[in-house]
């Protein structure tokens, strides 16, 4: 009685505690799930892509619309595959709903009808889930989930931002972050603006101008909006917290016009996202 007792437990979704890992999980995916999540039983680790940050984008529907967020932290992207000598069928729905229900019972909550991404609060942590199943598989053989911690990024390089702009009249910033679509600046954005206002305190008499850039998502004159409204923000920022003199920044939007790179990758898109300071 006491051993089945203990099964039924450790085959609940959320555990306190990590559990060992399967002899048939891949050798390369040592301590791939999050301590608070286990996986359907019957499956194993086939691959994973983890990684201590990483900027995600989950896509949901929500009455037939596509929802978009962009979520930075600590990353999880586990692959699960059935085992051989598994008979139980779990259908996607139910696999589904296994993680929905395991989210509800720590005040979490699915964010789509469909139940695939959701959002909780765990070990004092804002953590989002996407469960990625074959939606109407009776007997699935595969599925992977994608878990953001939500957490700012160590800053592993610094810009010398005054050697920069003394000899190429500028310099490239990729900390200053913003929601997808959106000009409020983001919390982790602190320590690249800080750089920004150490640069202008310790040069009085330079005037800069701030140019925001986008990529080619979207419309030409969506994106020429909103690299404006972004160098804005970023202007507001010095002026307000910074306490730069308005008179020392120009704000200007460029949007795509003046991409580093291709935008037919991803990561190239990421680089052509910037924000550049340039000397007047």
């Amino acid at each position: 009685m006491i051993m089945k007792r203990l099964l039924t437990i450790c085959l609940t979704l959320f555990c306190v505690v990590a559990f060992a890992q399967d002899p048939q999980d891949t050798p390369r995916c040592p301590n791939a799930e999050p301590s608070y999540i286990n996986r359907m039983p019957g499956f194993y680790i086939n691959d994973c892509k983890n990684s201590d940050y990483n900027d995600v984008e989950f896509v949901y529907w929500v009455d037939g619309k596509a929802k978009k967020i962009n979520k930075s932290g600590k990353y999880y992207h586990v692959f699960y595959f059935k085992k051989e000598d598994e008979t139980r069928k779990f259908s996607g729905a139910q696999i589904n709903q296994n993680y929905n229900n395991a989210i509800l019972k720590v005040k979490g909550k699915a964010l789509d009808e469909k139940k695939t991404t959701f959002s909780a609060s765990i070990n004092g942590k804002e953590v989002y889930l996407q469960v990625n199943t074959a939606e109407n598989s009776t007997n699935t053989g595969s599925y992977n989930i994608e878990v953001v911690e939500v957490e700012m990024m160590q800053q592993d390089i610094v810009v010398n931002m005054e050697e920069s702009i003394e000899r190429d009249g500028k310099v490239a910033l990729y900390g200053i972050l913003f929601d997808v679509g959106k000009s409020t600046i983001k919390p982790e954005s602190a320590d690249a603006l800080k750089q920004i206002t150490d640069y202008l305190n310790s040069n009085p008499s330079v005037k800069v101008i701030i140019v925001g850039h986008t990529d080619n998502t979207g419309t030409y004159a969506g994106n020429m909006t909103l690299a404006k409204a972004r160098a804005e923000s970023v202007k507001n920022y010095l002026i307000n917290t910074g306490k730069i003199a308005s008179a020392r920044l120009i704000s200007e939007g460029v949007g795509q016009t003046c991409p580093v790179t291709s935008n037919t990758t991803e990561d190239g898109r990421k680089l052509n996202r910037r924000v550049e300071i340039v000397k007047q």
